[in-house]
């Protein structure tokens, strides 16, 4: 049995996150998400370790698009519509989601289960819904024909996963095998009659397994967020049964999701819960956790109320961001008028501290790498004092030195900082005081610091540029002694006016935040109450709403939401887009630039900047010039303990999608082909921050994310709207593939749902570009409909790189064209084949290229392969081109065209039949008399039967249904229908020429015979 450790689980989650791989796993393993999942269950559970191992790698090819619930039915020949209904979840997650909580359960309460019952009850919940499987509804054992096609279509099954390599005793326990699928559902095929079976287990221990899998199948079927468990009754019995009355359910929910924000405050609840009250996680949602609780009231502690929640939650928030901040800087940008970063900074350092950070922000924004911007402002400073009276005779001569940019920075921000607290004129004088140019304070202030400055700090860099002329050549720790020294020594003399600012800075700080908690936070239906009964402020909300559209005197709403806290205009150093883009927030005639924002919006931001790892720092304009898309997975409907450890450690090794490895690794485009680029999205190892171009959390390794997303960028400069879709969509139908989970693909930082119960479908784009509803023509996609669409993106993406790849660039521009081509029709594959052949100077198309481009086709969806073949079988059966060149392949048909496209429209359509008849035959006669070059494969009288039926079936159906019998619309059309054709014959033409052969051979063996029998017959005659 394994003990109880109530730090389990931040223990193998950071052992996870430590361990690599080994070269033989490595070597071995089918699948990489596999060997993570087994890294993330216990290791002493033998039989399940077995079960990933043996039975994992097919339960991923085979029930990873199969739908338990949900889906479109495209997969099911008697799929009921009701079944849509509900929203999607694999088979898959429907397994994993039933066998894990339910084995934690029974090894927590202490309950004995042997190896080779552990094995069958994985078994008979893997296979508990085998009428979805065979698609048979009514499976029985109620005769002996009905118990004769179940035990078959199970032997089935049992191969199809591998199941005797990991229960070889399954055939001796097959009838217990049987009861147990048939009665783990009281729906269908339920057969409580132990009668009718052979039983090996004993009735008591057969009665526990069915136990486990009811319970199993329940969970995973009714649990969509946390409240169901305490909905449910028949759940709260069965875990009583499992856990020997030991434990009992207990949840914590928010009432929504707002990314970072809500992870932060999942775990910090999750932490108390866990270590404090001893609540043991089973179940993670997006928005809240299941747990398992003790009923013996001794053991209990009672959670404590939200007040106390919403300090930790700020706890928490201070400590995952003050350390990060302080490595990081981030935000810290310089523009063309001064040092900047966001005002969050201040609700984590103390003023000392703050100082010591900008300190470091400073000399990293302004390196000796950066070109000094000192002339430029020597050169401003002398023009102001020729229009300025008060400058004349001010010396204002000094080098132009990045020593001297760093400087002037520095005590600009320390002038900044401190003047909220003391003012501006006495932090300027300490500031003076500390560089010991008191002297110069006349000077100093002389220089003005209005609009004609245009916000630069100009009398700063005056400063700093005398104190540099006495101080030449100061080192990079010389620069950095100094700077810290000014501001250890300004904190010295406003010492009482500092640390009060501090002491009310660390109350006020967060205090939105410790508000939010008290009002979005339930726990076990409000167990814990908040001492002053706060409830969502709602009239606040309509009331601040209102007000942002009055014309005049209107509060600044929130761009983002719509909550009841206090709102500010936006920044650009903390918001990571630019300020001025316009939102139906406020009103159309209004002259406020900058979009309002809210203390939780400003606390989300805040949090994406500090906790969302990236090598590069995009803030502002930067942000959407790199027109990110956030990828967002929920949980279909949750991860056990164990599949959000796979979520965790597969989300930190997440790397950017390669498509051209992608091509490579994918030939028949099966679903199996797409679990196995795990290797192309997931590293063995995390990616450095610094070289990893995906916006990602950073997890404290004792955290374990509830709702995991991230950001990706478009690469090169200035991608356009169809680069930026271009991967990210492809990534999100793989994604959901990879984590078995739901994907969002969306611009928006702000996630579009709650959790995975919001919405029905598997895979959602948010507003994609237009290629993309031509090629798919939805934005939403069933999880039956998952494996098309990757197939059709695939496709696409597989011919724009093979026609307008140029060196390394895909030229995902060219992506709209190529799916508008394709949405009008579909034959415009073999149009970029040809396309393919131009580029690369070949002379004849290569047959395994036509192979390639016939299956795109097939995966495109085309429905004229067979109209391709019908023509290509009847043209080549008479006529063979002499090599294979397109004018020689497609001499016959050409001729046929031609005679439809150049006859007039009064023409009877019988009369250019005959015509294009008559233009075939005379062709066909000169490839007889040499005077054109091609093969006659059969003799005249033949010859002219095959002609008529191939004229006749271009007529029928490319001419007349095809191309609606419009000499235009063929005209428009041959090209690529004509490629269409070259392509089918460079593919078939050994097909067609060893059934010429075979053919000709029963030809030759017919004639012999029939000259022996005449032989025979002159024989007997003369005889």
């Amino acid at each position: 049995m394994q003990k109880e450790n109530p730090n389990e689980l931040h223990e193998l989650v950071g052992q996870a996150e430590t361990e690599g791989l080994s070269a033989s796993a490595t070597a071995e393993r089918r699948y990489l998400q596999l060997e993570l999942l087994k890294r993330a269950v216990d290791p002493d559970d033998h039989p399940l370790m077995d079960y990933i191992e043996k039975v994992g790698p097919c339960l991923l090819e085979e029930l990873s698009l199969v739908p338990a619930k949900g889906g479109a039915g495209r997969s099911h020949p008697n799929w009921n519509p009701r079944w849509s209904e509900n929203p999607d979840q694999s088979l898959l997650s429907h397994v994993l989601n039933g066998i894990f909580p339910t084995l934690r359960i029974v090894r927590r309460s202490g309950q004995a289960i042997s190896n080779e019952e552990e094995r069958l009850y994985l078994v008979a919940y893997t296979l508990h819904d085998l009428d979805k499987l065979v698609q048979i509804q009514g499976l029985s054992v109620a005769d002996e024909a009905r118990k004769e096609q179940f035990f078959r279509l199970l032997d089935s099954w049992l191969d199809r996963l591998n199941v005797r390599a990991f229960f070889p005793q399954v055939d001796h326990y097959k009838e217990d095998l049987a009861w147990l699928i048939l009665n783990t559902q009281q729906v269908w095929g339920a057969n409580r009659n132990l009668a009718g079976f052979a039983l090996t287990l004993p009735t008591r221990r057969l009665n526990v397994l069915q136990e486990m899998c009811t319970f199993s199948d329940k969970i995973a079927y009714f649990v969509k967020t946390p409240t169901d468990v305490a909905r449910r009754v028949d759940l709260q019995e069965g875990l009583l049964k499992l856990s020997r009355g030991k434990f009992e359910f207990a949840y914590h929910q928010l009432a929504e999701n707002r990314g970072m924000l809500t992870n932060v405050i999942n775990n910090a609840l999750l932490a108390l819960l866990r270590d404090e009250c001893g609540w043991l996680p089973l179940l993670f949602f997006p928005t809240g956790v299941v747990y398992l609780r003790p009923r013996n009231r001794d053991a209990q502690k009672p959670p404590p109320p939200l007040e106390v929640l919403a300090e930790q939650v700020e706890a928490r928030l201070r400590a995952y961001c003050r350390s990060r901040l302080e490595q990081g800087l981030m935000g810290f940008t310089r523009d063309n008028k001064r040092l900047k970063f966001p005002d969050y900074y201040h609700q984590f350092f103390d003023i000392q501290k703050l100082l010591h950070v900008v300190v470091k922000g400073t000399l990293r924004v302004i390196h000796e790498g950066k070109s000094p911007a000192s002339g430029k402002r020597r050169e401003k400073l002398r023009e102001l004092q020729s229009a300025d009276p008060a400058l004349q005779g001010v010396d204002l001569e000094f080098d132009e030195d990045i020593r001297v940019d760093q400087l002037a920075e520095f005590c600009d921000q320390v002038e900044r900082i401190l003047g909220t607290i003391v003012g501006r004129e006495k932090a300027a004088d300490a500031v003076l005081q500390a560089l010991e140019l008191e002297a110069l304070r006349g000077d100093f202030r002389a220089i003005p610091r209005d609009r004609r400055t245009g916000g630069v700090p100009l009398h700063w860099y005056f400063a700093a540029g005398k104190y540099l002329q006495r101080r030449r050549g100061l080192s990079k720790v010389q620069m950095r002694q100094l700077l810290e020294d000014v501001a250890d020594r300004v904190c010295t003399v406003f010492a009482e006016e500092v640390q009060a600012y501090d002491q009310k800075q660390q109350q006020e700080g967060f205090s939105s935040v410790r508000v939010y908690v008290q009002h979005v936070v339930d726990i076990n239906a409000n167990a814990t109450q908040n001492s002053n009964g706060r409830a969502r402020d709602f009239a606040r909300e309509l009331a601040r709403y209102e007000s942002t559209k009055r014309p005049r005197s209107g509060e600044v709403g929130c761009s983002l939401c719509s909550s009841p806290f206090a709102t500010t205009e936006q920044r650009e150093a903390e918001v990571i887009f630019a300020p001025q883009v316009y939102t139906n927030k406020r009103p159309l005639n209004s002259t406020q630039k900058e979009r309002g924002i809210c203390e939780l919006c400003r606390v989300e931001l805040m949090l994406r900047q500090i906790l969302v790892r990236s090598r590069r720092r995009l803030v502002g304009k930067d942000y959407e010039d790199a027109k990110v898309k956030w990828l967002y997975l929920y949980p279909s409907y949750f991860f056990t303990t164990e599949t959000a450890r796979f979520a965790r450690e597969a989300y930190l090794q997440l790397r950017h999608l390669n498509f051209f490895e992608v091509r490579r690794a994918l030939r028949e485009r099966t679903a199996a082909e797409f679990l196995r680029l795990d290797e192309a999205l997931i590293d063995v190892a995390p990616p450095q921050a610094e070289k990893d171009p995906l916006l990602k959390m950073e997890f404290d390794p004792n955290d374990l994310a509830t709702f995991y997303f991230c950001g990706i960028p478009s690469m090169g400069q200035q991608p356009t709207d169809t680069e930026s879709w271009a991967i990210p969509a492809f990534l999100g139908f793989l994604m959901a593939l990879v984590f078995n989970a739901k994907v969002v693909v969306s611009e928006s930082i702000v996630p579009l749902f709650n959790h995975g119960e919001e919405f029905k479908e598997t895979v959602v784009l948010d507003g994609p570009h237009g290629f993309i509803l031509h090629l798919l023509h939805k934005d939403r996609f069933r999880i039956d409909e998952v494996l098309e669409a990757l197939r059709i993106l695939t496709s696409a993406y597989d011919l724009n790189i093979d026609v307008f790849q140029k060196e390394k660039n895909p030229n995902w521009t060219r992506l709209a064209g190529v799916a508008r081509d394709l949405d009008t029709d579909k034959l415009y594959v073999f149009h970029y084949l040809r396309a393919w052949q131009r580029k690369e100077g070949k002379n004849q198309i290569p047959s395994e290229m036509a192979t390639k481009y016939r299956l795109i086709y097939e995966h495109l969806g085309g429905d004229r392969m067979g109209l391709i073949q019908g023509v290509g079988e009847r043209c080549f059966r008479f006529y063979g081109p002499d090599g294979f060149a397109s004018n020689a392949i497609l001499r016959v048909l050409s001729l046929v065209e031609d005679v439809i496209i150049n006859s007039s429209p009064d023409t009877p359509l019988e009369d250019v039949r005959l015509q294009a008849r008559g233009e075939i035959t005379r062709f066909m006669g000169r490839v007889r008399d040499g005077r054109a070059k091609g093969y006659a494969y059969l003799p005249p009288d033949e010859e002219a039967n095959a002609i008529a039926e191939f004229v006749d079936h271009f007529f029928d159906e490319v001419f007349l249904s095809y191309c609606r019998g419009e000499r235009a619309l063929l005209r428009e059309r041959r090209n690529r229908f004509n490629a269409g054709v070259e392509a089918w014959y460079l593919e078939n033409w050994r097909r067609l020429s060893e059934e010429r052969r075979n053919r000709d051979r029963d030809r030759d063996e017919e004639t012999r015979a029939k000259a022996q029998a005449q032989s025979s017959t002159e024989q007997k005659k003369e005889v």
